[in-house]
């Protein structure tokens, strides 16, 4: 007997579909686990893959860390980092792990786009049942997609889904194995370079301390910690301005023994290595400062009295008396002259080349009168911040000391020592660590109005104590660790010894300039 009712055969045909599918299903799950196990395996050697051509430098990375980027960013505090590289593990191992995930993803993402735009198209057969009447406004959809081909052969797509799902979690597996190696390297480098860098800085401020290596700029008297350093290699003009002046030229992540710079050139990294080799300028008003700076041991000396007083005297004094200690072109003299309105300090700086190549210098800070008992003048004297040697000079014919002199108009010298130490101590300067000698000047024109009869070297505070200056020795007492007493003319035969007093056994005097003064 012949079958021809529809449903029958629907039924029939719809129990082969099933029967096969059954079928279809039991034969390919196996073949789909094998599938996604190769796929996971395909997917972590291509992510592997990848990893290699971005971190073995194969392809080139579209963003490198770059010395412009170093100098254009703006750390806090309105800081700037210099024109150098930086180390790889500060931003450059992120950026490479960004790009190598940017390459997986675009892989992977091609292979699911190529195989859904490979999949056969069928027509829709389900708009057949929508009824005929359709709005003409309405767009009519597409003829053919990709519906039925997925309802009919979904046993067969399993094999190419699973295979690219794995794929998908083997390159996901392999950018989390890749990153914790990149972060387990890394991280550790980047917190070590940190820590070794603040041992070195420590270190470097410990070596500072101890050999006195401070600087004073000269024009601006600012002190400086590390002076900008000059790299004399070529820049381009791309480059932005400045970029050839290091500003923090410091063990840190641009390097800890060695940097490079931006033009490629290799620069050694902090003061005491950078200071022989590369021009130094004041990091302030970008004066030049003298060669070695950094590196070389510096003494500060700040003058202070009453107007004419003998300071500028005493200074010329001191240098031609320390030249005389040393063989000729061992000791180098140089002059900053001061005046002008705001009035500015004479600084005389005395160099003293050592045998071994140590360089010392001594600096010779005379302020105008008018400008230390000026408070808004004397606070641009930044200098008087950073020494420990002081020296008063004090005129006894000025002061009205010595009887048969005509003074129109005596000066106190106890107002102008308590206008500049006191200031100074509300200033916070610690005066009780610092050094005073208090120099008697013209000396010769005393002698002959004393008739010959001087005050022994060690007898000069007993005689101003005689003087009616007892408030003024009891107050430097006070203020400061240690005063000496000396006198200064054109007749005395010891014109440095304000000055070897002053400097024995203090921190930063070099052993040639020690000898010397002995």
């Amino acid at each position: 007997m012949t079958v021809s009712n529809p449903a029958v055969l629907l039924l029939t045909a719809l129990v082969v579909l099933v029967v096969l599918y059954g079928l279809a299903t039991v034969t390919i799950a196996p073949l789909t686990v094998y599938a996604l196990l190769g796929g996971v395996l395909a997917g972590l050697a291509l992510g592997l893959a990848e990893a290699v051509a971005v971190f073995g430098g194969v392809v080139d990375v579209p963003r490198v860390r770059t010395p412009h980027d170093e100098f254009t960013a703006r750390l806090p505090r309105g800081r700037r980092p210099d024109y150098a590289w930086v180390h790889y593990a500060h931003r450059q191992a992120g950026y490479d792990l960004r790009h190598l995930a940017e390459r997986c993803h675009g892989r992977v993402g091609g292979m699911w786009r190529r195989g859904w735009q490979d999949l056969p198209t069928m027509p829709r057969y389900h708009l057949r049942l929508q009824g005929p009447a359709r709005d003409p406004d309405v767009p009519r959809p597409a003829v053919r997609s990709r519906t039925w081909t997925i309802v009919l052969f979904w046993p067969l797509l399993a094999l190419p889904v699973a295979g690219l799902t794995g794929l998908t979690v083997g390159v996901v597996a392999a950018l989390l194995l890749v990153g914790a190696v990149v972060a387990l390297v890394a991280v550790p480098a980047w917190f070590w370079t940190l820590a070794v860098a603040a041992l070195l800085r420590a270190g470097e401020r410990r070596r500072r301390r101890r050999r006195g290596t401070r600087l004073c700029c000269p024009r601006c008297y600012f002190l400086i910690d590390l002076p900008e350093y000059r790299c004399s290699g070529r820049h381009g003009r791309d480059v932005p301005a400045g970029a050839e002046r290091h500003r923090m030229l410091r063990p840190g992540l641009q390097g800890l023994r060695w940097r490079r710079c931006g033009c490629g050139r290799k620069l050694p990294v902090g003061p005491a290595a950078a200071g022989p080799r590369l021009p130094a300028y004041c990091p302030k008003c970008q004066t030049s400062l003298a060669d070695g700076s950094g590196a070389s041991s510096e003494v500060r000396i700040a003058l202070f009295g009453a107007a004419a007083a003998g300071k500028s005297t005493l200074v010329e004094a001191l240098t031609a008396g320390l030249v005389a200690h040393f063989p000729g072109g061992q000791c180098l003299v140089s002059r900053v002259e001061g005046g002008g309105q705001p009035p500015r300090p004479l600084v005389v700086t005395v160099t003293v080349q050592g045998g071994t190549g140590t360089v010392q210098r001594l600096q010779f800070f005379d302020a105008p009168a008018r400008g230390l008992l000026d408070p808004v003048v004397c606070r641009s004297y930044a200098y008087l911040y950073g020494t420990r040697h002081f020296v008063f000079v004090l005129d006894p014919l000025a002061a009205g000391l010595v009887g048969g002199v005509d003074v129109p108009e005596p000066c106190d010298p106890l107002d102008a020592y308590e206008l500049v130490v006191g200031w100074l101590r509300n200033r916070g300067v610690d005066t009780g660590r610092c050094r005073l000698a208090v120099v008697v000047s013209r000396a010769d024109h005393l002698r002959r109005l004393l008739g010959g009869t001087m005050p022994a070297p060690d007898r000069v505070r007993s005689w101003l104590d005689e003087r009616g200056l007892d408030q003024l020795v009891i107050t430097a007492a006070r203020d400061f660790a240690q005063v000496g007493y000396f006198l200064s003319g054109r007749d005395e035969p010891a014109p440095v010894e304000p000055l070897r007093w002053l400097l024995r056994g203090r921190p930063g005097v070099g052993a040639e300039v020690a000898r010397a003064l002995r």
